[in-house]
């Protein structure tokens, strides 16, 4: 459960402090908001849908060989609709747009890669004495998914020298969850 709240942070992050760095550009305005809606779009969608999966073990009833595999399902299903996503998003319209899509584009396959861990560690749940070892990779899995977005953040951050994304996600509606 830490690891989650530790995800859904770095997560938060990511929005949120890409979205302190000030600037503006008027020619690009409206396609630069555009792109940062839709990845809070996709960033909210996911973190609801990971936030849903995580909480079926607020229920120990629910450590089970299928409870476990239901999870790791879900959370391959929602990390793939994040990547594709995000990957489709290409470029913000922003004079750091190709270093923060090179950014996402690692953060993407990070995901799919624990994504895909989560979905290992589940399918070798054969029996009741095998969940302690799932949960400890699902959960090593998790924070490398945070350490990512942590990374991601830093040169999110790093890039946005101009400010234009950042003015973009602070502005855009679908933002204003994430970065409250």
């Amino acid at each position: 459960m830490r690891r989650r709240l530790a995800l859904a942070g770095a997560v938060l992050a990511l929005v949120g402090v890409a979205a302190g760095c000030g600037g503006d550009d008027e020619p690009e305005e409206s396609s630069t908001a555009a792109w940062a809606s839709d990845f809070c779009s996709a960033i909210t969608g996911w973190t609801d849908e990971l936030e849903g999966v995580t909480s079926q073990f607020t229920d120990t009833s629910n450590l089970s060989q299928d409870g476990i595999r239901s999870a790791a399902d879900d959370v391959e299903s929602s990390t793939q609709d994040l990547v594709d996503e995000i990957r489709g998003l290409g470029a913000p319209p922003t004079e750091s747009g190709d270093e923060v899509k090179t950014a996402l584009d690692s953060l993407s396959t990070t995901l799919e890669t624990e994504a895909d861990e989560i979905q290992q560690a589940a399918d070798a749940v054969s029996n009741i004495t095998d969940i302690p070892s799932a949960l400890t990779t699902v959960t090593a899995s998790l924070s490398a998914m945070a350490s990512s977005f942590s990374s991601t953040l830093t040169t999110v951050q790093d890039a946005d020298v101009g400010g234009e994304l950042q003015t973009a996600l602070e502005d855009s509606p679908e933002c204003a969850d994430i970065s409250s």
